[in-house]
């Protein structure tokens, strides 16, 4: 059973067709794996690989890498979510080797807050297991490796941002890992960077610390660090709305690994903090509004022969938002009390071969919250999954399980603005619960350079949380963030399927996705959640050559729902808007096909550089993303698609590896 944060040894192999070993006379000839996406239980994907895939602007992220499986549903050029099998972006743990990270990606989800040149593998699953989420998982492995020379590096420049790693030898057994990531945005596509047709300013950078040291044959200690922030600025002239946006990330993580002759200890403390401030104007009222998410945590896992155990500890200190009121000189607050929680979590798990062919893995996760009002709440988790190995014919997997997770995240959308935030279980909901079950099948073929993987998953979620109010009722003084606050349960439930080329010049995959994700208020009524797609295809290929490589991503799915007004009208110069059944229309389907290049100048091992070509929305469609309410000078009005001018984008960049 794997532990979270443990990295599997990796084996490459250096030829370009085929791996093969000799051993007493007996040849072992294997495919050698050249796609970055190594599918099962848990998917592991090299993250140097996925700079083949189209990037934007010439900039390949893992996070817009893993919207193209077909267990998460596509955003769009608004959404900066991850939708894991229908649930919420807030149900999944984004991490970095197991540290939680809040707020994991840049404004619109263009770019997550993960430098790919800092990270080696990314590991993700459908089921977040013990991790205290309801969904799936994204965990992201730094690079530990220590370089054969006093240095290496990994550096890149596009139109949108220029990146880069450095990697330093300290000592026979040590490094130092340095990388930095910033945009200019703003001096390249000022002119081109609009929202609905206004303005609109903003740039981000980051930077990765990291440091191994290999004290012994058995024991490593490593330590990472990550900070990033994010300023923003919108005005709508015709909306008299104006936004200045600031918000940033950061973590720091200490870990020791030991491993025996049959054992293996690892131990990790770690800080981790999201915080965000919003100024809103739209006259005669203005204000700002401050938010913030907070952890300390200590993790421990142990694993011995077929038995593993984990221990966790979580403290919460989390600020919802506080609206500041300002009418002329009179300044107003309504603050929302600092909620301090804490979490813990012990689990057990056990891993047994039955027979040749029968696999069982059973684990039993126990758990202690205690909520911002001091309420404790005692939660118990099982999880099992019953494995059959039809060897030749493929492996048939039953999962089953349910799950428990202490903190909500709501808001307006999910566009990558500090206008989300998270709450703590208590005052306002108990603790969010599901219970789930999955049926998957995956067969290899063709001597592993064909892979096919199907699943049926369906899950049952309890006490969910959802905003009700609109970014402008944080500017309305008296308004409580109880009253914007609606209760509901759900479902979730569909297939996902895979064909995957795993090996070869030509790899890739056609994946495919039908499944609904419903949501129940209080009252009865149902509807689809806000990201609900019922069905998505995607297709990716890349295509590599000695001096060159070439990729696409082809992606077509259903609209996502919205709320639609049956009328509106003006009454005393406001608009007074009646609205249809909550999420019964849709947007128009969505489709978007990108491409790739990269030549290279030189690759071999001692240095890798070249030029990368990318085209971004090559068919020019122009995808609508949402509607709203457009106020005209004239006094009109009209409701109409909303738009971010982001079609045919063309980028070029420079890479060096060395």
């Amino acid at each position: 059973m794997l532990l979270p944060g443990l990295v599997p040894t990796k084996i490459s192999a250096q030829t370009d067709s085929s791996l093969v070993r000799t051993i007493d006379s007996t040849v072992v000839a294997a495919q050698r794996r050249s796609s970055p996406l190594s599918a099962g239980a848990e998917t592991k994907v090299d993250i140097a690989g996925i700079a083949k895939l189209p990037s934007i602007l010439g900039g390949a992220d893992p996070l817009r890498f893993i919207r193209l499986l077909p267990s998460v549903q596509t955003g769009n050029e608004i959404d900066a979510g991850i939708h894991i099998q229908g649930c919420d972006h807030g149900h999944n743990l984004i991490s970095i080797d197991g540290t939680p990270i809040y707020g994991a990606s840049h404004l619109l989800g263009i770019f997550s807050v993960f430098n790919p040149t800092h990270f080696g593998t990314m590991h993700y699953g459908t089921d977040a297991g013990i991790r205290g989420r309801l969904g799936g998982y994204v965990d992201m492995l730094p690079d530990r490796s220590i370089p054969r020379n006093t240095t290496a590096g990994d550096f890149s420049l596009g139109l949108i941002a220029a990146q880069g790693n450095l990697k330093l030898r300290t000592g026979e057994n040590s490094a130092l890992s340095i990388s930095g990531r910033k945009s200019f945005l703003n001096q390249l596509y000022r002119p081109f960077l609009m929202v609905d047709e206004d303005p609109f300013n903003y740039g981000f950078g980051d930077i990765n610390l990291g440091w191994v040291l290999q004290a012994s044959s058995r024991d490593r200690i490593y330590a990472d660090a990550f900070y990033s922030a994010d300023a923003g600025a919108y005005a709508s002239l015709e909306n008299h709305l104006k936004l200045d946006m600031g918000w940033s990330n950061a973590s720091a993580a200490m870990h020791w690994e030991h491993r025996g002759a049959s054992t293996m200890l690892k131990q990790s403390i770690f800080a981790t903090q999201y915080t965000a401030r919003t100024d809103i104007s739209r006259e005669p009222e203005s204000g700002y509004v401050p938010f913030h998410t907070r952890n300390l945590g200590y993790k421990a896992a142990f694993a011995w022969q077929d038995l593993t155990l984990n221990a966790e500890a979580l403290y919460y200190d989390v600020l919802p938002p506080s609206p500041i009121h300002e009418s002329g000189s009179m300044t107003t607050s309504a603050p929302e009390e600092v909620q301090n929680a804490l979490e813990t979590h012990i689990s057990a798990g056990w891993s047994k071969y039955l027979s040749l062919a029968w696999k069982l893995d059973a684990e039993l996760a126990g758990g202690w919250y205690l909520s911002p009002e001091k309420e404790s709440y005692w939660q118990l988790d099982p999880t099992v999954k019953l494995s059959y190995n039809m060897f030749h014919a493929g492996m048939l997997e039953l999962r089953a399980g349910s799950a428990t997770q202490n903190i909500f995240l709501t808001g307006v959308s999910s566009m990558g603005f500090p206008i989300e935030f998270n709450l703590m279980a208590g005052k306002y909901s108990d603790p969010q619960r599901s219970i789930w079950a999955a049926l998957a099948y995956n067969l290899k073929f063709a001597h592993e350079a064909w892979a096919f993987d199907t699943e049926l998953y369906w899950r049952r979620l309890y006490n969910q949380l959802e905003y009700t109010g609109t970014l402008l009722d944080y500017l309305r003084a008296g308004t409580s963030l109880e009253n914007m606050l609606t209760a509901a349960d759900g479902w979730n439930y569909g297939i996902n399927l895979i064909l995957h080329k795993q090996s070869g010049k030509l790899t890739g995959w056609l994946s495919g996705s039908l499944g609904r994700s419903l949501r129940r208020g209080e009252d009865g009524s149902i509807w689809p959640s806000n990201f609900e797609r019922i069905y998505e295809v995607n297709a990716v290929a890349t295509w590599t050559e000695r001096k060159w490589d070439a990729g696409g991503t082809f992606t077509a799915a259903s609209g996502t729902p919205y709320t639609a007004p049956d009328s509106f009208y003006l009454l005393d110069s406001k608009l007074i808007c009646l609205y249809g059944p909550r999420n019964a229309a849709r947007l128009a389907p969505y489709i978007r096909l990108d491409l790739n290049f990269n030549w290279y100048f030189r690759k071999d091992e001692r240095l890798t550089h070249g030029v990368n070509f990318s085209l971004y929305n090559a068919l020019a469609r122009n995808n609508e993303l949402s509607y709203h309410f457009n106020y005209r000078d004239d006094g009109t009005f009209a409701y109409v698609p909303f738009s971010i001018s982001l079609r045919l984008m063309p980028g070029i960049g420079w890479f060096c590896k060395f």
